[in-house]
């Protein structure tokens, strides 16, 4: 039987409507909940750390719904690369896996994205699955289809758009999650709080410093809240033609971050978190946002935990990965601004000197940190 706990929520696109499950203990009760796909000739992508920290587990729900095959990529963003999706297609042709096909993956949103594009560009198309391990890809990159690896010059550039056929989300697999990557997803969950739910926001407050010891009720509201933030958005706008580049809130700075320092300095939720108060920042400076908003947000950012140096980042080299930036427009790039807390506007008028000065506002909050230890 089904944990009657269980959180389901559809996400609404007709013929590629699916079910994301959340619940403690899920992943044991794999064979149940996927039982529609056993018999399919499949493959498992994992991430090494998963695998080694729950792979015996994972391996009999596999072997009920006849999931033999596996392959273990590399943990880390910089892996996320064309080299290592070659690596999958090559063990999807080994494996013998065919149109009719089906991949599972289990691991954090690198995993996901990668064995997602896979999935994606196999045989143009076989059907995949995400089990997400983290909490950011349980809260972001798992629900909404975009799959992808980044470029050496730019992050998640080379993607398609792939839904998967179910999202199964367990945190239980939270209870090995490493300290700073689970900060990083509460960023993002403070992302979801700040596009459009102030109970959430006003949870977090509430919550212990990077969620760590946070109770299971709490964790799993937070989390299906803000899966359902992000399939709501998503029901109205599958491939991002306009409101859905309101889940982009923190990316854009974020992103640059990323690929200013060769995507090894910073977990995604890092600097995401510095791009929250980047953004909110310039929102104040146009007098969209509160002083008392701003202090409040950026509060509720440094609230879940230090984050790595971004004062020694040469401004340039950020300028320059901004420019590059996949949500570039004829020839802007949109930044979505907080407009209140719960509210976002997007705009592509923001200039040089903007980004500048709040790259300053980030360099001084990096130093009051550093002084309260």
């Amino acid at each position: 039987m089904l944990d009657a706990r269980m959180i389901e929520i559809p996400v609404e696109l007709g013929a590629r409507r699916y079910l994301i499950s959340i619940g403690h203990g899920l992943s044991a009760m794999l064979p149940e909940l996927l039982k529609r796909f056993a018999g399919r000739r499949s493959m498992a992508v994992a991430s090494r750390r998963v695998w080694n920290l729950h792979g015996s587990r994972l391996a009999r729900a596999f072997r009920d719904l006849g999931i033999t095959a596996r392959v273990i990529v590399p943990d880390g963003e910089r892996y996320k690369s064309r080299a290592t999706l070659n690596k999958l297609h090559d063990e999807f042709l080994k494996a013998g896996l065919a149109r009719d096909g089906l991949v599972v993956a289990v691991g954090g949103g690198v995993v996901g994205d990668l064995a997602g594009f896979a999935a994606a560009t196999y045989m143009r198309g076989v059907d995949w699955i995400p089990i997400p391990t983290t909490l950011l890809s349980m809260v972001d990159s798992s629900v909404g289809g975009k799959t992808g690896v980044n470029h050496p010059m730019a992050k998640n550039i080379i993607g398609a758009f792939h839904q998967p056929k179910a999202v199964v989300v367990d945190p239980v697999f939270l209870e090995t999650l490493p300290r700073r990557e689970l900060q990083g997803g509460a960023y993002e969950v403070l992302k979801s709080a700040l596009l459009g739910d102030r109970a959430l926001f006003r949870s977090l407050r509430d919550a212990p410093p990077g969620l760590v010891g946070w109770d299971h009720k709490e964790m799993e509201n937070a989390i299906a809240s803000s899966c359902r933030i992000k399939a709501e958005v998503v029901e109205k706008d599958e491939r991002e033609a306009d409101r859905r580049r309101a889940l982009n809130l923190g990316h854009t700075i974020g992103h640059a971050l990323e690929a200013a320092t060769d995507y090894r300095r910073f977990t995604h939720g890092e600097a995401v978190g510095w791009g929250i108060v980047g953004v909110s920042w310039i929102a104040m400076r146009r007098e969209m946002l509160s002083e008392s908003a701003f202090d409040a947000i950026a509060a509720a950012v440094d609230r879940l935990g230090p984050r790595p140096r971004v004062s020694d980042i040469p401004a340039p080299r950020i300028l320059s990965a901004l420019k590059r930036d996949k949500k570039m427009r004829q020839g802007r790039v949109h930044f979505v601004l907080p407009d209140g807390i719960g509210r976002v506007v997007i705009r592509p008028d923001v200039g040089e000197n903007e980004i500048r000065s709040a790259l300053r506002v980030m360099a001084a909050r990096e130093a009051r940190m550093a002084r309260r230890g």
